[in-house]
Order: structure tokens, then C-alpha cells, then sequence
């Protein structure tokens, strides 16, 4: 893969870990048949577990070349 194509991977998965609670959440709400309340907490502990994935694959692949010269 080149270069650009990588970076462009790199973004594409740097702006799903923003939008990843959008979509979770929603997802656990209509898929899970607990108390509302656990469906949020379930939403925001896997929003946030796969945010914090797509942060740090996003981070190795900014950082593939090392900080500097």
C-alpha cells in the first residue's frame, strides 16, 4: 500500500472514533431487552471500548514513521 492510501486509512478511522457512540448506543438500545438504564451504560462502555481501538490503531498509524527525523 502506498503512503497516501495508508493515511487515508488512518483518517477514515480517526473520525469513526468520534462517531462511534453515535452508532453504538443506538444499536445497544434496539438490540438489547434490558432495563433502559443498563442498555446506556452497556452503549457507553462499548462506545467507549471501541473508541479508545480506533484511537489507538489511528495514533500507530500517524506515528508508523517515528516523531521526527
Amino acid at each position: 500500500m502506498s503512503e497516501e492510501t495508508i493515511d487515508r486509512i488512518g483518517e477514515a478511522i480517526w473520525f469513526m472514533m468520534f462517531l462511534t457512540p453515535l452508532i453504538t448506543i443506538p444499536l445497544v438500545w434496539r438490540l438489547s431487552k434490558a432495563r433502559k438504564i443498563f442498555r446506556i451504560i452497556i452503549g457507553l462502555v462499548l462506545a467507549f471500548a471501541l473508541s479508545l481501538f480506533f484511537f489507538f490503531i489511528s495514533l500507530g498509524i500517524c506515528f508508523r514513521n517515528g516523531l521526527g527525523p
